[in-house]
């Protein structure tokens, strides 16, 4: 009965992993995808909004969450509160176990600061949303060095094409916050250029 329990505790954790990985790749490509501004100037369609980014990334922690609970209740794995909510506790693969456990926290603080947004203002809301992206990195990175189906070609399939879709629109993002950069750069030493100096 106890290897039956192990193999659906284990099962329903790989599935929970993959699925909140695969919806967070998709909550990153429509971020992405609005901060850059590619719907408006491809004309995609309209179901390309903050409402399908938020649905995603909500939809992604739920799954992250049974993720995290079937790990817990898990025989073989013996993890307890500690190893789940402090990195480089856990008797597993410490260090990848660690980056879970800080794109935990990191995904805490976004949701945190949506909240907040209010108080906070959207400046520093938009910078601290920036995270996201680091999210999706540790999250990678911590599937591939801990998972039992790193080595399949279904798991590096998810991995490779995940990579493939977020790349693109992460690329077209950083060279418009450059050009922008530039721009404003430029501004400045206009203004100052045609500002009369002060007698």
């Amino acid at each position: 009965m106890n290897v039956i329990w192990q193999d659906i505790t284990w099962d329903v954790a790989r599935a929970g992993g993959f699925t909140s990985y695969i919806l967070l790749t998709l909550a990153v490509f429509v971020g992405l995808a609005l901060s850059t501004q590619v719907q408006s100037r491809t004309h995609w369609p309209r179901l390309i909004n903050s409402e399908l980014h938020n649905f995603l990334t909500l939809l992604s922690t739920t799954f992250l969450g049974i993720h995290i609970a079937a790990v817990w209740v898990d025989p073989f794995t013996h993890f307890g509160w500690r190893e789940i909510l402090l990195p480089f506790a856990s008797h597993y693969r410490p260090p990848w176990m660690a980056l879970g456990i800080i794109g935990l926290y990191l995904g805490l603080a976004i949701g945190l600061s949506t909240l907040l947004r209010p108080r906070i203002g959207y400046t520093w809301w938009k910078r601290l949303h920036v995270l996201t992206l680091a999210i999706f990195v540790l999250a990678g990175v911590h599937g591939i060095m801990t998972g039992s189906d790193t080595h399949a070609t279904w798991a590096l399939g998810i991995y490779v094409a995940s990579f493939l879709l977020v790349a693109p629109l992460l690329s077209r993002r950083i060279l418009a916050g450059k050009k922008k950069s530039k721009r404003a750069l430029k501004h400045r030493v206009t203004t100052t250029q045609d500002t009369p100096a002060m007698s």
